[in-house]
């Protein structure tokens, strides 16, 4: 399994949003309008989509 990420809009780097799946549960996982409260990167909130998600690189 691999965490999903996204990049933080405040310093453009990746973080991980708390889901891990693998690469077929992520093609086919509708995800939308969810929340990382504590962004590990600026300390902020931030809402995020899977267009702005990755999943993690091995």
């Amino acid at each position: 399994m691999a965490n999903v990420m996204i990049k933080c809009p405040n310093t453009g780097k990746l973080v991980p949003t708390g889901i891990a799946m693998d690469a077929q549960s992520f093609a086919s996982a509708q995800l939308s309008n969810n929340g990382l409260g504590n962004c590990p990167a600026c300390g902020g909130g931030h809402v995020w989509s899977k267009k702005d998600a990755q999943l993690e690189e091995e």
